[in-house]
């Protein structure tokens, strides 16, 4: 039985990362994996299934989503790792299923579903328990899990990009609100890693201070150019640049909720939520 589907109730619960992680440790033990995306009208399956066709440990697999009816057992020793709806994945038949939630293991499994692990994301505690004879791994809250990309950054502010930094699919940990004192910059920036710092555009002795500090991300508010000595520092140090329009206030509540929207991409998030699974009952479960 050598599919696996990840599925979910309700969309934005974490199974992107799952069945990425999933496919990740299989294909670090030698086997041959491919990862797909069923169709779905959430409005995230083709952004899913681009990320898949870019992982290298699981080349060539497709990047648009498929019909749950072309899913099939790959044969031999391959493994399969399927990201579906609930109801797409009650229509895949021989299937090991994973069920991820967000906060709380879910009352009952999807109906025609009948896993063999549930995963909690987000979950108040680390703690694996059991929901009758299946496992249930809950993955505390992660910083790295909740972290948020540039592009997202860019579609929430609506801002231009000045620089696209050196790693545009990375991410950050941290929403940084620049001090107003400026002899604060540096040792308050040095106190969170990965971050993107939110600091008005002729604020020049901030820009540097930030981006001596590990921040992949300055956003630039006030709707005007920064220095150029500002943007050779950012050019130098590899470090995206975005301006937005509005003011510093208008800016951080438009990204009040970024955390909490945010999508799984990139390595830092792919390589956090392999950690959080490799030592669980995840995968003595699934038994293959």
């Amino acid at each position: 039985m050598p599919v696996v589907v990840v599925t979910s109730i309700q969309p934005g619960e974490g199974k992107t990362g799952v069945a990425a992680a999933i496919a990740r440790h299989y294909a670090y033990l030698g086997r041959a994996v491919a990862l797909a995306r069923v169709e779905a009208e959430d409005g995230h399956a083709e952004e899913d299934a681009r990320y898949y066709a870019s992982l290298e440990f699981a080349p060539g697999n497709k990047a648009a989503p498929v019909a749950a009816s072309s899913i099939a057992d790959p044969g031999g020793d391959a493994l399969l790792v399927v990201e579906a709806g609930p109801e797409a994945a009650a229509a895949i038949a021989a299937a090991k299923v994973v069920v991820v939630a967000k906060g709380a293991a879910p009352a009952s499994a999807p109906a025609g579903l009948s896993p063999s692990a549930v995963v909690v994301t987000r979950a108040p505690a680390m703690a694996e328990a059991s929901a009758g004879d299946v496992p249930v791994i809950a993955l505390a809250e992660d910083r790295t899990l909740a972290g948020f990309s540039v592009a997202e950054v860019q579609a929430l502010t609506g801002s231009e990009t000045l620089i696209e930094g050196d790693c545009p699919d990375g991410t950050c940990d941290h929403l940084v609100i620049s001090p107003i004192a400026a002899d604060a910059g540096q040792p308050h920036f040095r106190r969170f890693p990965a971050k993107a710092v939110v600091v008005r555009f002729d604020r020049t002795d901030q820009h540097l201070a930030a981006l001596r500090g590990d921040t992949p991300c300055l956003v630039l508010t006030g709707g005007q150019r920064p220095s150029s000595n500002a943007l050779d520092a950012a050019s130098a140090s590899g470090a995206a640049v975005l301006l937005a329009p509005g003011g510093t206030v208008e800016t951080v509540a438009a990204l009040e909720a970024i955390h909490e929207t945010s999508r799984f991409q990139g390595e830092r998030k792919l390589d956090s939520m392999a950690a959080l699974l490799e030592g669980s009952a995840l995968f003595s479960a699934l038994a293959l």
